[in-house]
């Protein structure tokens, strides 16, 4: 089993997670705007509480995005800088499946649910991407989609809908089921995402831990 930590901060929470031996420890606090201030101390912190150094992890899982710019060129950062001083592999994750995953754990949900995943990308759009868990992992069903609320045409009727896309309301179309508009993607949830990608062989260099932004028009928030 591998031993990583997971950092994700797409959103208003900065959220880690340290996975070893099967078992997570997480710090998920809501830090709007400033990630940038609390992400290093919460790592060292974390990594105090498992016993660990840098040196002896097999990876730096993160949230890769979609999300807040901010967020994630915080995160890309971080990771970069702790991976290049510790030669680790990087492996990236996408913060809308971080989702999923955590509304997965959230209600340990069965194989073959289906959960959509929506998130507010500002500028009168939505994230959004469709999952249906298998073997305990949220899997996507289709490509991430950026959209006007009224654009997202979900392939299957999804049990939870989750994530501030439904702050949106009557604009979207073909929501029912179980929602939690307030749910935010979790460490942990990147960290079990990591696991599987690393053994899968999608880990990338530094230099590959990019944002995934799903837009052209990239501006600070």
């Amino acid at each position: 089993m591998a031993t990583l930590l997971a950092i994700e901060t797409s959103a208003d929470a900065c959220s880690l997670a340290l996975l070893r031996q099967g078992e997570l420890l997480e710090k998920h606090e809501i830090l709007p705007k400033s990630h940038t201030q609390h992400i290093l101390p919460m790592v060292d912190a974390l990594l105090a509480e498992g016993g660990l150094r840098l040196s002896a992890l097999d990876g730096i899982a993160f949230g890769r995005g979609p999300g807040s710019f901010t967020g994630l060129r915080v995160c890309a950062a971080v990771v970069q800088g702790l991976a290049l001083a510790s030669e680790l592999p990087c492996i990236p994750v996408s913060s809308l499946q971080a989702l999923a995953q955590t509304a997965k754990s959230r209600w340990s949900l069965a194989d073959g649910e289906v959960i959509t995943s929506c998130v507010d990308a500002r500028m009168d759009e939505i994230y959004w991407c469709q999952y249906r868990v298998v073997n305990g992992i949220a899997q996507a069903f289709q490509t991430e989609q950026l959209s006007a609320p009224e654009a997202m045409l979900p392939g299957e009727q999804a049990q939870y809908v989750v994530g501030s896309g439904l702050s949106y309301g009557d604009r979207l179309s073909g929501v029912s089921g179980v929602q939690d508009a307030e749910l935010l993607a979790r460490g942990g949830a990147v960290a079990e995402l990591g696991a599987v990608a690393l053994k899968d062989g999608n880990a990338v260099s530094v230099e590959q831990a990019i944002p995934s932004y799903l837009r052209d028009d990239v501006a600070w928030r």
